[in-house]
């Protein structure tokens, strides 16, 4: 924690009727916390690159499904026009 929010933090519970040692110690103990969390949290960078990084495996995903139901599809007319050819009446 920054010194000014930890003297804020530490004046709060002083205010609020705790020992000033104990507040001190209060205080001190949190800005450990929040310095040791820092490292663990996401960052928005960190958040970004990771929405990036999916987007640009669901287009690779959605290219395939797309490239694939092509394939499919072209099989398919290409199976009906064959099938009207070969059983209609000439």
């Amino acid at each position: 924690m920054h010194s000014t929010e930890s003297t804020k933090y530490r004046k709060c519970l002083e205010d609020g009727g705790v020992p000033p040692q104990q507040a001190l110690a209060h205080a001190d103990a949190l800005g450990e916390v929040l310095e040791n969390l820092k490292d663990a949290l996401a960052t928005k960078d960190w958040v970004r690159a990771e929405i990036s990084q999916q987007l640009q495996e669901l287009k690779i995903d959605l290219l395939k499904w797309m490239f694939t139901m092509f394939i499919a599809q072209t099989g398919v007319t290409l199976g009906a026009v064959i099938a009207l050819i070969r059983y209609l009446p000439h």
